[in-house]
């Protein structure tokens, strides 16, 4: 079946996922290669993003492009995908003492974009790094896993800890650190 696309609605969606993430018009167009202005012209419904970028998109948001367009969850997932539940309760103080290690290693605006609502938690012998989406949670893995785990591994007093990279979102993307 057809459905036609409401600008309004996606841009909506667009806005409420970027806010969600805690994120700046202009952080998200960084990392999509975009102009702010290009966002806030999404954000307002005059006009759609490229194929290309819608792609970036639901990356970043962990969501399909009709989910990015739509704003409604579209069923048919295969069998692999796996929710991965948050941490639920007191924050972590591990994780909590690691970020404040983290902040003052890297500038503010990258640790905004790639650490802000981040949650950790111990699980057994294995130390999970939840991310708001997928995208995060990869990107965490490839660009600052080096910085982490030492990090992690310094404040457990545990030497070759486990690290993975989750989603909090309807993706399982483990990597081990």
């Amino acid at each position: 079946m057809f459905t036609l696309i409401d600008n309004n609605k996606a841009g909506q969606n667009i806005l409420n996922l970027r806010k969600g993430l805690s994120m700046t018009q202009a952080e998200l167009s960084s990392l999509l290669g975009v102009s702010h202005q290009a966002v806030s012209k999404w954000e307002q419904g005059d006009c759609l993003p490229d194929i290309g970028v819608l792609l970036k998109l639901g990356r970043v948001f962990g969501k399909s492009v009709e989910e990015l367009l739509l704003g409604e969850s579209v069923s048919g997932g295969s069998a692999s995908e796996t929710i991965i539940s948050p941490p639920i309760g007191l924050p972590d103080e591990v994780w909590t003492e690691a970020l404040e290690r983290i902040q003052d290693r890297i500038s503010p605006p990258s640790f905004n974009t790639w650490f802000k609502g981040t949650k950790g938690k111990q699980l057994g012998e294995t130390y999970c790094v939840y991310s708001p989406s997928r995208f995060a949670a990869e990107w965490l893995y490839q660009r600052y896993s080096t910085l982490i785990v030492p990090i992690l591994e310094d404040i457990t007093g545990t030497s070759s800890l486990k690290v993975e990279f989750c989603s909090m979102g309807a993706w399982d993307t483990n990597r081990k650190g």
